[in-house]
């Protein structure tokens, strides 16, 4: 468990511990910009040096 700004914390973690991918679950309740995706799941996508895969909730 980590404490902090979430993207910021998804991605340090990423990349301290090396992974080979990010799983994020998604909710989809952002604003229209990203209606697709939440703003963490979109930003994490952006800014990821790893591949990012996102599982949306139903």
């Amino acid at each position: 468990m980590e404490e902090g700004v979430p993207h910021v914390k998804i991605l340090e973690v990423a990349n301290e511990e090396n992974v080979s991918a990010i799983i994020l679950g998604s909710h989809g309740r952002s604003n229209l910009s990203s209606v697709l995706l939440g703003s963490v799941s979109e930003y994490v996508i952006r800014h990821a040096k790893k591949p990012v895969i996102v599982v949306r909730r139903d």
